[in-house]
C-alpha cells in the first residue's frame, strides 16, 4: 500500500489548536496535542513559517503564534505551504500500443487530475481556520 502524506492535516491541526486556544505553542506541546513526532511537527511549521502563517519568537518564552487571523487563512493557503502530493497519481507503467486503453488511460486520467485537483483546491480555498475552529468549538459542546 503506498504511504499516505499527513502533513496538511497536522499543519491544520497545530494551527487550529494556537488559534483555537489563543496562545503561543513550543513544537513540543503542538507535538503532544498532535501526538506525533516533535520533530516531524517542527518541520511542518517550518513549512507554515516560510510561508508567513505562524511568526516565531525564541527564548525560554519563545514559540509558535498565528501570523495572521484565523478567518484570513484559507485551508488552501496551509495546503500549499505544505506542499501536498496531488489528489491521486497515474501510474507510469509503459503503454501498450496495441491496447486502446493503455494508449489512452494516462491522458484521460491526467484530465481527471486536474478536475479534481481543481475542485479540492477551491474548496480549500472557500474554508477558512477560523471555520475550522469554529467547527472543533461546535462539537465540544
Amino acid at each position: 500500500m503506498a504511504s499516505v502524506n499527513t502533513q496538511f492535516s497536522i499543519a491544520v491541526h497545530v494551527l487550529a489548536a494556537i488559534a483555537n486556544y489563543k496562545t503561543t505553542f513550543t513544537s513540543e506541546v503542538l507535538a503532544g496535542s498532535v501526538n506525533a513526532n516533535p520533530v516531524f511537527v517542527k518541520r511542518i511549521l517550518v513549512k507554515l513559517s516560510k510561508a508567513k502563517l505562524v511568526t516565531t519568537t525564541v527564548g525560554k518564552s519563545g514559540g509558535y503564534d498565528l501570523a495572521r487571523s484565523p478567518e484570513s487563512i484559507s485551508l488552501f493557503d496551509i495546503y500549499s505551504a505544505v506542499s501536498p502530493p496531488s489528489a491521486f497519481a497515474i501510474h507510469t507503467y509503459e503503454e501498450k500500443k496495441w491496447c486502446v486503453v493503455s494508449s489512452n488511460i494516462k491522458e484521460v486520467m491526467g484530465e481527471v487530475l486536474i478536475g479534481t485537483q481543481n475542485a479540492v483546491e477551491n474548496d480549500l480555498k472557500r474554508t477558512t481556520l477560523a471555520d475550522v475552529v469554529s467547527k472543533i468549538r461546535s462539537k465540544s459542546r
